[in-house]
This record gives C-alpha cells, structure tokens and sequence, in this order.
C-alpha cells in the first residue's frame, strides 16, 4: 500500500543515505579515490604546488558514466586554457598593483559566476572562478615575473592533472551510458516492482517510488549521451526508447495493482508477474533486452482491473516493439548559450555577486589580518555557493559535520600516521584511505554528498600540506578555520543579501505541473507517455522545494499548514500519475479536482512572500 508522505526527519533521511549501498556506488566511490591518488601522485612527484587543491578538483571531474566525464574534463581544460591565457598579457601589472590584481579578482569572480548560473558552463565556470582567484591571490606572493608565468602554468595544472587522470580512468573503468541505462536504471526499477508485489510494504513501496521517479528523469539524459558516443546502432536505439515507454507502463500498472484493497488477489497477480518482471530485469543487467516476452497467465479479476493487465499484457509482450507515431513531432528547439531569461532575471546576478562578495570579503579578512594560513576561507565560497536561502541553511549542517569529521581525521593522521611515513606510497596510502570516506559520501544523494566534498577538503589541507609528509598542526588550524569562515560568510551573503526564497516558487510550479496533466490526457500513445514522463520530473523538483520551504529564513518561511498542504496536495497529483498514463476512467474528473484545490491554495500567499522570486532560482554550481 502506500508509503506515507511525510518525510524522514534531516538527521534519519542522511543517515540512511550515507549507508545505502545502492548498486555502482561503490565502484564510483572506488573510481573517484583512484583520481585523486592518481592527481595525488603526479602532483606529488613532479612538486606541484598545493598538492591538496590538484588532489581535491579530482572529485569535481568525474561522473558516474563516461561520456559526461570526459566531457567534462576536455571542456574545463579547454576553459582554464582560454582563462590563463588572457591573463598571461596583464601578469605583470596584476604583480606589481594589488588594487588592479583585487579588482580583476571581483571582476572575473562575477563574470564566471554569472557564467555558471546563466548559461551551458555551469558545471566548469564556478570551478574556474575558485581557480582563477586563488592563482591572482597567488600572483601578489611573487617576486618576478618568471616566477608569476611559473605560476600561471602552475595553475594550469592544478586542472590538466586531474582532469588527464581523470580522462584515463573514465576510459578504462566508468560504465557506458548504455551500461547505466539499462543495466541499472530500468533493470533497477522492474526489480523493485517485483519486490512491491512479493512484499507490499511501506519500504518497498518508498523505493519502488523512488526508483520509478530516477528511470523516468534518468532515461533520457542516458539515452542521450550513448546517443553522442555512438554506443547504439539505430535498432537499438529504437528498441531501448521503446523498452523506457514499456517500463513506465509496467510500473504504473504495477502501482495500481499494489493500490487494490483485496489482499488475497494482489497475491495472486504477484506470483504470475513478479517472476517476469525478475527475468526481463536479469537480462536488463546481463546488457541486453528482451524480446518476445509472453505475458503472464492472470487469474481472474473483477472488472476494474481488467483495462490494466490489458496494458500491462501488452507493454510486456511489445517491451522493445516501437509504437507507431501518431502524429509527426515538431523539431526540438535548439538551447542557446545562455539559459532563458540569463539577461533579464535579476536572480543571476545576484547569485554572482553574492558569491563574489562573500570570496572578496574573505580576502580583504586574511589580507588585512596578515593571515595567509586561512586563504581557504575564500576558496570555500566557491565550494558552498548554492541558489537559494533554504538551501544555504539546510546544506550548512552537512558542510559543518564535514569539515569538522575531516578536519579531526586530517589532525589524527598527522598525529598518528604521517611520523611513520617516509615514501610517497604512504602518502598515497593516506589519500587513498581519507578520499574513499569522502568519495562514498560524494557518490550518495544531496542530502550527503555536501558533506562528503567538505570531508574531502577538509582532510587534504589537513594531511597534505606540502610534496611529503607535514606535521604542522598550526597548518591544518588555520585552514580548517579559513573554511569555517568561508561557509560562515557564505551563510552570512545568501540569507541576508538578495535571500532567494523556493516559497514563491512552489505554487506556480504545481500550476504547470496541472497543465502539463491535462496537456498528458489529451494526448494519446507516445505523447502521453512523454508527457507523463515530463510530469514525474515535475513532480519530483516540486517534492523537492516543498521539503525546502521549511529551511527558509524566519521572515521567509511559510506556516507548517501551509507546506502541508502542498505536501498533501503533490501526493494527490502523484497518485494520478499511474491512471492518466494508462488512460484509466475517472482520471479527468480527479485532475479538475486537483485543479480547482491547487487554484484555492494559490489564492493565499503565504507570509513573506513578497520577497519571494517567481521564478525557479538558479541552480547550485556543479558538485557544490
């Protein structure tokens, strides 16, 4: 039957997310240390300076495919390339001039936030800005010029070493998009209903849930990228965009039939279908699709259930068989540069200039204090800078548990374990061991992955402060606190300047989620089941920003009523996703009186709305 919709507390939803073993977590996690030993042993021998930075930006390079990694390697080295080499012609004036070397510092800091919350570079432009300041305040270190080109080529390295480590290992070891898409993601989710049926149940029905909702918002990003490395011929490309419609059918009759209140006929329908759906999904796993599955053998049933073993009879006997089109699709529209709204939406540059004047805050501090040891503070403002206030004070917590559980094992490890180093495979030892920890974590969901890129952070400054073994403990003081103060002052910018709120946004956003609904069952075949695609990535952002609302800043937070119910209303919406994508009767009816509620809900802002935005805010720079 159903899960409830109330969420786990903070505390519980973490801690679960931190022990899920989900399948490739650990192999990412795996991948991701051995990046960061490799950036670690290149640094190291070729005595980089800042091995911890070269060693960090290993976890910012990778993904848990290989297309978008390597993609994401060649476009930030090409980045980095294009920044230093229009710095190259004002190195000497930046050396000899700090308040010329300050201003390009705030400006190229805006600049590239701008960049990474209004257009296509988001994933690399906040790294680069984070590069771009720390090789400027770099610059006003130096005595000469020979040494300020030494230091441009330095940093350029602090990306080229991780990024051709990162290069290597995605090609000897991350998955294919092909591999993901249907080896884990469909695979996944035809399991998870077999589960359903075997063993009804909240748990299985919060995971079958949450397993549905990543094939429908995963599918196509996967398809995509196999698309550009060419991993599919044009049959099974065919055959596997049909096997993604079949699934979602699938799953939503498998909902519906976990919804029916005879216990003893669910019985029933799960000893004839579980078994198929286990089959379809091995063969999912082993790398291939099934082809001309025979549909189970159902017992009989009363009426109502009649119209959806029909459609699941036929989503299983036509896994991979393409529906025919029922009309022709206009041609997608091609995305610019920049996002819709980059120049008109006040929201992107207030981001950027946020994000820039908590780093030059942080700057004119450990400039004024004479205090370089605490330079991380303003390389943390790049690291935490999220969109929104909601999200600034939930993830806060995290940073916090992160920094400090990273910090204490840095501390432990020169305490303990670096006097007995004298090689550098003990140091490679000490990555390797501090990194998985932190790569776990990275490879969870939001709710941890926060705090496993601060945990990563925190220790490297800590243990590797320099081309060997270091034992200054006055070293690791001052950058763990450099990093307290870098996510003190970005808490300090984003709740208290320009605070960007989700409250405004969720009421709309359930209104186009209700348009989109009715636009679905209008539709009919194919584009509905696009629709309805669509609409569960909807929904999902929606759930999202509702769980948000109650990070919001005091003078922004709504009522504990008022998210309820939304909460309750999302809830209604998402148990309409199942009879609208299989066409049942009584689906329209329920979709007006979903309507006219979330009209009646729009009708009461809730308190502090007026600051709110109205659109959706920007997004947080990748890997935050």
């Amino acid at each position: 039957m159903p899960a409830s919709t109330e969420p786990a507390g903070p505390l519980a939803a973490a801690w679960g997310a931190l022990r899920a073993n989900t399948p490739g977590r650990l192999a990412y996690a795996l991948r991701l240390t051995l990046v960061c030993c490799g950036a670690g042993l290149v640094a190291l021998w070729f005595e980089i300076p800042d091995p911890a930075l070269v060693v960090y930006l290993g976890l910012f390079l990778n993904r848990p495919e290989r297309t978008s990694g390597l993609m994401l390697a060649v476009v930030m080295q090409l980045f980095v390339t294009v920044v230093i080499a229009l710095l190259v012609p004002v190195t000497a004036l930046l050396i000899d001039t700090p308040f010329w070397r300050t201003m390009a510092m705030g400006g190229l800091s805006f600049g590239l936030m701008f960049l990474g919350s209004a257009s296509k570079l988001r994933p690399f432009a906040p790294t680069m800005a984070l590069i771009t300041a720390y090789v400027l305040d770099l610059l006003g270190s130096l005595p000469g010029g020979e040494l300020a080109t030494r230091g441009l080529l330095y940093a350029w390295l602090f990306v080229g070493i991780p990024a051709g480590v990162s290069v290597l290992a995605d090609l000897l070891l991350a998955p294919s998009p092909r591999r993901l898409f249907g080896g884990l993601l469909l695979a996944r989710a035809l399991t998870s209903a077999a589960d359903l049926l075997d063993t009804p149940g909240d748990a299985t029905r919060a995971r079958f849930e949450a397993l549905r909702r990543e094939a429908a918002t995963g599918t196509p990003g996967l398809l995509k990228l196999a698309g550009i490395e060419k991993a599919l011929t044009p049959g099974s490309a065919v055959a596997y965009r049909s096997a993604t419609a079949a699934t979602m059918r699938i799953l939503a009759a498998v909902d519906l039939l976990d919804r029916h209140p005879d216990a003893d006929l669910r019985t029933a329908l799960a000893d004839a279908l579980a078994p198929t759906l286990r089959a379809m999904a091995g063969i999912l796993a082993s790398g291939g699709y099934p082809v001309a599955i025979d549909p189970p053998c159902w017992p009989k049933v009363p009426p109502d259930l009649a119209p959806v073993l029909a459609a699941l009879s036929e989503a299983i006997a036509g896994f991979t068989t393409t529906p025919p089109p029922l009309h022709a699709k206009p041609p997608a529209a091609k995305s610019g540069f920049f996002v819709a709204g980059a120049f008109t939406n006040p929201a992107h540059v207030e981001f950027a200039l946020k994000v820039t004047i908590g780093a030059m805050l942080c700057y004119l501090l450990f400039a004024l204090w004479d205090w370089p040891g605490i330079h991380t503070a303003m390389i943390t403002c790049y690291i935490v800078g999220l969109g929104t206030a909601a999200e600034t004070i939930e993830k806060l917590s995290l940073r916090i548990i992160g920094c400090l559980v990273g910090a204490g094992l840095g501390l432990a490890t020169i305490v303990y374990v670096l006097p007995a180093i004298t090689s550098i495979t003990g140091i490679l030892l000490v990555i390797a061991a501090g990194m998985f920890l932190a790569s776990w974590a990275a490879a969870g969901d939001a709710r941890i992955s926060y705090a496993g890129f601060q945990l990563g952070f925190a220790f490297l400054l800590c243990a590797l402060q320099g081309h060997g073994p270091g034992f200054d403990l006055s070293v690791a003081r001052d950058r763990v606190l450099g990093v307290l103060l870098g996510t003190g002052m970005s808490y300090l910018v984003f709740t208290r300047l320009w605070p960007v709120s989700v409250t405004g946004t969720i009421d709309p956003a359930i209104a186009r989620l209700v348009a989109l609904l009715r636009q679905a069952a209008n539709a009919g075949g194919d584009a509905r089941e696009a629709l309805a695609m669509q609409a569960m990535a909807a929904a999902d952002a929606l759930r999202r920003w509702i769980d948000l609302a109650a990070f919001e800043p005091a003078r922004l937070r709504p009522s504990r009523g008022w998210i309820a119910a939304r909460r309750d209303l999302l809830a209604r919406i998402e148990r309409l996703e199942s009879p609208l994508l299989l066409a049942q009767p009584g689906t329209d009816a329920a979709l007006e009186a979903v309507a006219r509620d979330a009209d009646a809900l729009a009708a009461s802002p809730p308190p502090g709305s007026n600051t709110a935005v109205s659109s959706p805010p920007p997004q947080p720079p990748a890997a935050a």
